[in-house]
């Protein structure tokens, strides 16, 4: 009888125990991509001494874990156990994947035909010439058994705390992925990459120092956002040993830095209020040196050091944009948009590393984009700033080459205008006139009747000028009476000699409601490059003589100069006029 109860416990146990191995067995299933953490058991504590030989013996004590979210330290790792079996009839390839990029280290152990087990590793600490296929993150090929359950070892090894999500995907969804997951952070990484280049453009053609160092931070942070998400680890550094693991804090510390110096120059802080002003200078100067010691051996130090960091740069960055606002400066508005995601990334880095906020691989990876983030912001408050700083630059070079009271172009910008003229023709052929138009009459009303009436003649020779040329044509002011007119396009003398006739009538006559109005008298004397050219002096002192030879009474006001020979007309006013031929 007492037999028979030991062979019926024995019984009980054995089939429970055949109860719980099944239930530790997972069926893969191809609409399933993300396997559940409920279905993997694991240990959490300080790295076994034997390794898989302790795992698969059985000296793990291998239980459900409670969170995913583990305080990884130098010394612990942790340990999954799977087994899975595939569905029936597949015949694509399964992969397992742990799809976070900054992990350290990643080994899969898997059983060969011989019953050995054989690993595989990745992560950052292991070279990407030796990982078994190279990605973003780590993910190895499984080699299932048809139809049986195939056990699998997982060992992680991180610095800090940090999820651990592990996925069993088949080759084309890992694949179709991959694919989209590339297509996304291109768009981002290029954009980003478009953002700096366009800033060193307009660096070296505007010659703005704030755009040279918003290229430079541009080009950190693109390369901090490809080092956080993989990318670089992939492509460009892979083989780099440490610098894979330290490169994402380092280069967000530097771009920090270069973010503070960008602040200082946007908000003007040092001229306005200087302690702020002293404050972002020592910081941007400090960031450097924090970025070396962050590449340290101790990483939980380095990370202490990057969270204090960002949350100085933030605060500087608030306070600097909050002033700029106050001053009613709309660059504040842009510095604000840009500095809130930052301060809100910093926040959850300080809950981080305080504690009462669980720590993941998302909160490491947002930190790092709030660098990012605020680069179209910055850009835009650069903008505003340039158009600001080049408003008042027009109205300098405005005030330098414009006359006071007609708002013309002076003599030097106009013979410049008439250099690129005479270029053009020499160059391509592009044909001109050139005439210079004098206000015979103002040495009289000047003297009669005074000189407020006098400027209100010149006021009204601009005004017949402006009603009669065209946007492309230029006009200046070359002395006290006379103007310059360059007329685009004009092959022949026709549209001058038009353009001539109707100045000319449109002084004679008066105009409505102003009948006391004193006429004006227009001398033009006018040249077509096609017909005679020469440098811009040469034409502007013969224009300026032919002018000289016009009587006060003549009846031939529009003059050209002749290419041929000097001709005898005259037209009984001054002998000398006959050197030139007149259009009535």
């Amino acid at each position: 009888m007492g037999a028979g109860w030991l062979v019926l416990v024995l019984a009980l146990c054995c089939a429970q125990a055949r109860a719980n191995h099944s239930l530790d067995v997972v069926r893969l299933d191809p609409a399933r991509p993300e396997l559940p953490m409920t279905e993997v058991v694991g240990w959490f504590g300080p790295q076994p001494r034997g390794g898989i030989s302790t795992a698969a013996g059985g000296g793990l004590p291998f239980a459900h874990l409670p969170e995913q979210i583990l305080p990884f330290r130098e010394g612990r790792s942790l340990w999954l156990r799977l087994r899975v079996r595939p569905p029936a009839g597949t015949q694509d390839a399964w992969l397992l994947e742990v799809p976070v990029p900054v992990i350290d280290h990643v080994a899969l152990y898997q059983q060969d035909a011989s019953g050995r087990w054989f690993a595989r590793s990745a992560g950052d600490l292991v070279p990407m010439r030796d990982w078994p296929q190279p990605g973003r993150y780590p993910f190895f090929q499984l080699q299932l058994r048809p139809g049986a359950p195939t056990e699998l070892y997982l060992e992680v090894r991180h610095s800090t705390s940090i999820a651990v999500p592990v996925r069993v995907v088949t080759a084309t969804t890992h694949h179709q992925r991959s694919q989209m997951e590339y297509l996304g952070l291109g768009l981002a990484i290029g954009a980003l990459g478009l953002l700096a280049l366009g800033a060193l453009v307009r660096a070296v053609v505007q010659r703005d120092a704030a755009f040279g160092w918003y290229a430079a931070y541009g080009l950190v942070a693109t390369l901090g956002l490809a080092g956080f998400t993989g990318v670089a680890g992939h492509l460009l550094w892979g083989d780099a040993g440490a610098w894979v693991d330290r490169a994402p804090g380092f280069l967000a510390i530097l771009g920090a830095s270069l973010v503070l110096v960008i602040v200082g120059r946007l908000s003007r802080v040092l001229a306005r209020v200087r302690w702020l002003g002293r404050i972002l200078q020592w910081l941007a100067a400090l960031g450097p040196a924090l970025a070396l010691l962050y590449l340290l051996p101790d990483k939980r130090s380095g990370v202490m050091i990057l969270a204090a960091y960002l949350i100085a740069v933030a605060i500087a960055s608030l306070c600097a944009a909050a002033i700029t606002l106050r001053r009613r400066d709309r660059v504040g508005v842009w510095m604000l948009l840009g500095a809130l995601p930052l301060a809100i990334c910093v926040v959850i880095a300080l809950g981080r590393v305080t504690g009462w906020l669980q720590p993941s691989w998302l909160t490491e990876y947002v930190l790092a984009l709030a660098l990012t983030v605020d680069l179209p912001l910055l850009l835009g408050a650069l903008n505003a700033r340039s158009q600001e700083r080049r408003s008042l630059e027009l109205r300098r070079l405005a005030a330098e080459h414009q006359d006071a009271l007609t708002g013309l172009m002076k003599r030097e910008p106009f013979t410049a205008k008439l250099r690129q003229a005479i270029g053009r023709y020499t160059r391509r052929g592009e044909g001109a006139a050139v005439a210079i138009i004098e206000l015979a009459n103002h040495a009289w009303v000047q003297k009669t009747l005074g000189a407020e009436r006098s400027e209100e003649a010149l006021l009204r020779t601009v005004i017949k000028l402006r009603r009669l040329v065209r946007d492309i044509d230029t006009v200046g002011r070359l002395g006290e009476n006379r103007f310059g007119l360059i007329l685009e396009g004009a092959a022949m003398r026709k549209p001058m000699a038009n353009f001539g006739a109707r100045l000319v009538a449109s002084g004679l006559m008066e105009e409505p409601g102003r009948p006391k109005d004193v006429p004006l008298h227009f001398h033009v004397a006018a040249v077509v490059l096609h017909e005679r050219s020469g440098s811009a002096d040469e034409l502007m002192q013969a224009l300026g003589d032919l002018l000289a030879e016009m009587g006060a009474r003549t009846h031939k006001p529009v003059r050209f100069l002749d290419a041929g020979e000097p001709s005898t007309v005259s037209d009984g006013t001054s002998p000398a006029e006959g050197r030139s031929t007149a259009l009535a």
